[in-house]
């Protein structure tokens, strides 16, 4: 049986957002830098991050367009209700943000955002050599890759080398059959 609360959440994720097929990625993507952080839902946002497409510049951008500068030193606990929601939603496009959710285009790395994204590496880095850390900490390394210089590739394929010689199930063959022992003596039956 579903409960109560999970079909509401259901039919608020199907009246959120149309069908991917219907949105196009820069349709989507344009949507989440428009979102309004003080009056509109952040379940709408959450939904629209969660999708395919959105690129590391995007996710950057919007996580700044939220103020997380506001936050950033309050813990958790002491919130007001008010900004909950907004930090739960913060909190979780930091995270994939510093796990590589998001890629970056390689034409652009962080683009419109790097500025921002400097600014805020170079602020906690003061506030680090003072002992204080906030709530949203960037790894400087993992987003040097993509603040200087043209994009990089992320993952280089290997050479694949073939095989010139007997398919493998003739090997396999060849490799079972010199495993198996050679039985040698004959018990005379009684």
């Amino acid at each position: 049986m579903v409960s109560a609360g999970l079909m509401d959440v259901q039919k608020t994720q199907a009246q959120a957002l149309p069908d991917t097929g219907a949105v196009s990625g820069a349709t989507a993507i344009h949507a989440a830098l428009l979102f309004d952080w003080d009056g509109d839902d952040p379940e709408h946002l959450r939904l629209m991050m969660t999708r395919k497409g959105v690129d590391l510049e995007t996710a950057v951008q919007v996580f700044f367009n939220g103020a997380p500068e506001r936050y950033n030193m309050i813990a958790k606990a002491d919130l007001p209700a008010a900004a909950q929601a907004r930090c739960g939603l913060l909190d979780s496009i930091h995270r994939r943000i510093v796990c590589g959710f998001y890629l970056p285009d390689p034409e652009r790395g962080l683009g419109l955002a790097h500025m921002a994204m400097q600014d805020w590496i170079n602020r906690q880095d003061i506030d680090g050599a003072a002992g204080k850390s906030g709530r949203w900490v960037f790894d400087r390394e993992m987003l040097d890759l993509q603040m200087t210089g043209p994009g990089r590739t992320i993952v280089k394929p290997r050479p694949v080398a073939h095989a010139g010689g007997p398919a493998l199930w003739e090997r396999l063959a060849r490799m079972v059959m010199r495993e198996k022992p050679v039985q040698t003596d004959k018990t005379p039956e009684s």
